[in-house]
């Protein structure tokens, strides 16, 4: 039986609200504080060190009355929070306070002898189900503490969640009426499809297969923290989505589940794969942070995005005259938004060429490479940055 599943946990089980917390330092920046926080997770896994939940909470310095808030989830088996870090400066230097929460199996959430994150992708069914639920209630409970404090604006907190984050933080929107908006960023649904396709869970694939796990077996045991089984589209009303086209990480299609989930959200495409949005990051993280801005003033966004993100290729390329090289390509060309047939100029340890192909499966596209003295018939497998 799964554990906190046999005495009945669901995602939308009434919590205490009544607990302890504790600031653990606090440090003063130029245009915000920054504290330390340490919450108790209602939620008793087996695992002591992740029962905590550890936070960075990051408050304007200068506010006008109380301050409009985001819960902030980061991405997967990071062991620091840099980029998101980076994303909730932009927040606090405009006004707007940041709860930076670990998510479970993380940081100092990871249990002793294993790598920060690498539970989540172990390839356990039971352990994964239980911080999904885990990660939500987590959340909620952040929603209680703040707002407790007296510099929040209990009627506006929003949740931004990048990848993992993206994906757990779903589920706390579909359940916690509470959150204002959310920004979803690079995460998808359809779990079981994303363990089934993912680049980064090829050893959960192989425990999971060799416990005779199928995908519809694998979407039938995930289906308690399944976002499909939980968005509506009244979530997508107050819901930014931002996707990447060539997605092998968070595979494009999940995200586009994702999407369908929640109706009409507001979506932006980036034309690279889970990766690339690095490229753009600050013109990125301003984006969000104007999204919010007029979410949290009740207007009315419809600004049109213009994040010009190149489209990078790194792989090697075959032809049967050239043999093997390694390569790093960038479009110049696409058929559709799916890339479908696309043109490249491809730079390898023998030189520059054009590649123009067909895409594939797996990575992989067929075309022709041309150079100044002939073309060849070639090969190219690559992923998208």
């Amino acid at each position: 039986m799964l554990f906190g599943f046999a005495q009945g946990y669901d995602l939308r089980d009434p919590l205490d609200p009544v607990f302890p917390s504790r600031l653990v330092t606090v440090v003063e920046h130029g245009e915000y504080l920054e504290y330390r926080v340490e919450i108790p997770s209602a939620f008793a896994s087996r695992y002591a060190r992740n029962n905590t939940i550890h936070g960075w909470w990051l408050i304007p310095k200068v506010r006008d009355g109380r301050v409009p808030t985001v819960v902030l989830l980061h991405s997967l088996g990071i062991r620091r929070p840099d980029l998101e870090m980076g994303l909730a400066k932009e927040f606090a230097k405009n006004g707007i306070a940041v709860f930076l929460m670990t998510l479970p199996y993380h940081m100092a959430r990871t249990p002793e002898g294993s790598g920060s994150g690498d539970l989540i992708l172990a390839g356990d069914v039971e352990l994964l189900i239980q911080a999904g639920v885990q990660a939500v209630w987590d959340v909620r409970r952040v929603v209680d503490w703040l707002q407790r404090q007296p510099e929040v604006d209990p009627d506006r907190i929003a949740l931004v969640g990048v990848s993992l984050g993206a994906i757990m933080g779903s589920n706390a929107l579909a359940v916690e009426p509470r959150l204002h908006s959310a920004v979803l960023i690079l995460g998808g649904a359809d779990l079981a499809h994303v363990l089934w396709h993912s680049v980064l869970a090829i050893r959960a694939r192989l425990r999971l297969r060799a416990e005779g796990y199928t995908l519809e077996r694998l979407r039938e045991a995930l289906a308690p923290i399944e976002p499909m089984n939980h968005l509506a589209p009244e979530h997508g009303q107050k819901t930014f989505v931002i996707g990447a086209r060539f997605d092998i990480v968070v595979p494009t299609e999940d995200t586009e589940k994702l999407v369908r989930a929640l109706g009409n959200p507001k979506v932006f495409w980036l034309n690279t794969g889970h990766f690339g949005g690095g490229l753009v990051q600050a013109p990125l993280f301003r984006l969000v942070r104007r999204h919010l801005q007029a979410r949290f003033a009740g207007e009315e966004w419809n600004e049109k995005p213009n994040l010009i993100v190149p489209t990078l290729r790194i792989g090697a390329i075959y032809s049967p005259e050239r043999d093997f090289r390694l390569a790093l390509a960038a479009d110049f060309w696409r058929s559709d938004r799916n890339g479908t047939l696309f043109a490249s100029g491809v730079l390898t340890p023998k030189g520059s060429s054009l590649f123009v192909g067909l895409r594939l499966r797996l990575g992989f596209s067929a075309g022709l490479e041309v150079t100044p003295k002939r073309t060849y018939g070639s090969v190219f497998w690559h992923f998208v940055l």
